[in-house]
């Protein structure tokens, strides 16, 4: 089990003193204080006077929130993701930080149509000049900066895609992508119904994460682009799945450390 893992679980249990932390787990107290710090960054605890206490797992970080974390990640994994866009491609880019990423680095491209459920993404995109842009409609969670429901299930019933990017609170290979709610869950099954090629677009945190109840199934072959922050279990798991074509992007000498993923 990982420190961090260790570390939540002693504060979900009531050990919430940095003091009492330390002890439980045997390390020291400075040790303690730059692992909450790190879970704080993380939306994992809140800090306070002298220790911590845990977020519900239920509660998600807002868009702005996720794009500040492993941003260098999800930067390296966007460029890797537009290479793969193809000249008057049909793009789908569902709501997230590492897809609004992706929308910036195709915003200078021309003859593409994106449909987007995202609001990151239109924003990414709303001056460019040659690029056809479809805004999917529908319920929006605001602080997610998605559009779900009825009528967003309405508009993907009738796309067909050439590519999808999709993002997601974590991947288990074999499993799904994890979710933060139903909804969620449902517009991004139906976008990878939607498509002739399904890409995940998730930093190495994500994968092997599963910080929530709900689960997207994904219904056929597809790429996951992730960085070479990932652990060998992980690498391993993500070859191991017979549908899975991993891509693994460096992230440079310079790249900051990564924080875990949300939960």
């Amino acid at each position: 089990m990982g420190r961090h893992q260790r570390l939540l679980d002693a504060v979900t249990e009531g050990i919430q003193r940095v003091e009492d932390l330390a002890d439980a787990l045997g390390v020291s107290p400075s040790t303690v204080r730059r692992g909450l710090s790190e879970l704080e960054q993380a939306g994992k605890v809140v800090r306070t006077h002298g220790g911590a206490v845990p977020v519900s797992a239920t509660t998600e970080l807002s868009w702005t929130q996720k794009s500040e974390r492993n941003a260098t990640a999800k930067r390296r994994i966007a460029e890797r993701a537009a290479e793969l866009v193809e000249d008057g491609a049909v793009v789908l880019l569902d709501a997230g930080s590492t897809t609004t990423f992706v929308a910036e680095r195709l915003a200078d491209r021309s003859g593409l149509t994106i449909v987007t459920n995202g609001i990151g993404p239109l924003w990414a995109l709303h001056d460019a000049e040659d690029v056809e842009v479809i805004l999917i409609g529908g319920h929006v969670r605001q602080r997610r900066g998605s559009i779900v429901g009825d009528y967003a299930r309405a508009v993907l019933d009738r796309v067909t895609a050439d590519i999808a990017f999709i993002g997601a609170d974590g991947l288990v290979p074999g499993r799904g992508l994890n979710c933060a709610s139903s909804e969620l869950a449902a517009v991004k099954e139906l976008q990878m119904r939607s498509t002739r090629h399904t890409v995940v677009v998730a930093d190495s945190t994500k994968i092997g994460a599963a910080p929530f109840p709900h689960w997207a199934i994904v219904p056929g072959p597809y790429t996951v682009i992730t960085d070479e922050g990932v652990t060998e279990d992980d690498r391993a798991s993500l070859t191991e799945d017979p549908r899975c074509s991993p891509l693994i992007v460096p992230l440079g000498p310079d790249s900051p450390a990564m924080t875990p993923a949300e939960g």
